[in-house]
């Protein structure tokens, strides 16, 4: 493990605590500079607009480093949900919620991006063609960003809580035209290399008496946050991450808003 002078030592403390705490409230004046207040002084309604979240999790069996004085986490990955919990409180994002908020949609890519305990962070985004006869591109954009990221299995098990998220999105009731914002989480293992990750695009849909809500012909734009685990760092602030309230992986794949849902079976996955 890499050591650290005081010096050195105070500044990544200093840095993670300023993370951690975040940017929940925002100045009035800030927010009507942006045009998010409505005429009574409100944060803006986002009526038409909805949020669908999915996480995902797989690994390839890889052995990771010993968690030493986080041996009560009693694994990584439970390491890693945790920070990703305390990456959602520190946004004011609800995973679990429907509801779409533009300042907390805003503000937790920030943070996962500015996450202290991420290293060799890629960010980068592929625009594709998509309608209501065809979803293919988009899991083949999802597949090109991300496929050399993780392993075959765990693919799989992002693409099915892609169709998850399809299938809330579908149920989820709403205006007659609706813009879907959809948040993949991905938390992987490759060859001892803990990664997280977070995919995101936007689709607009239209009810159609007599078959739902459809995708409309329209270019969407995925985009990839990717991440590996800094054990190391992880190891020096055992102490900040031990009072941050614990998360399994099993509970950061459950409090997913789509995770309730079976996957989307329409034939456009594959057409």
């Amino acid at each position: 493990m890499r050591t650290l002078n005081q010096e050195q030592m105070r500044r990544e403390a200093l840095e993670i605590a300023i993370w951690a705490e975040g940017e929940r409230v925002f100045p009035q004046d800030v927010l009507a500079k942006l045009e998010l207040l409505d005429p009574d002084g409100h944060a803006l309604a986002d009526g038409n607009q909805e949020t669908g979240v999915g996480n995902a999790y797989e690994g390839d069996g890889s052995r990771l480093p010993d968690l030493g004085p986080l041996a009560s986490f009693g694994s990584w990955q439970s390491v890693a949900a945790t920070i990703l919990r305390k990456t959602d409180d520190s946004a004011g994002f609800d995973q679990s919620s429907t509801l779409f908020a533009i300042i907390r949609w805003i503000i937790f890519e920030h943070q996962f991006m500015t996450m202290p305990f991420l290293a060799n962070i890629i960010s980068d985004s592929r625009s594709v063609s998509i309608s209501s006869l065809s979803l293919s591109p988009a899991i083949s954009a999802v597949t090109d960003l991300i496929g050399g990221l993780v392993t075959p299995d765990a693919l799989t098990g992002i693409i099915n809580s892609l169709k998850k998220i399809g299938q809330l999105a579908v149920e989820n009731k709403g205006h007659e035209q609706k813009n879907s914002n959809v948040q993949q989480g991905v938390l992987t293992i490759v060859n001892g290399d803990l990664r997280l990750g977070l995919l995101r695009t936007t689709v607009r849909m239209q009810y159609r008496t007599g078959k739902g809500y459809q995708q409309l012909n329209q270019q969407i734009t995925v985009s990839r946050l990717f991440g590996s685990l800094d054990y190391d760092k992880c190891i020096r602030n055992a102490e900040t991450l031990l009072r941050w309230d614990g998360q399994d992986v099993d509970s950061w794949v459950r409090t997913a808003s789509s995770s309730p849902y079976p996957p989307n079976t329409s034939p456009a996955w594959s057409d």
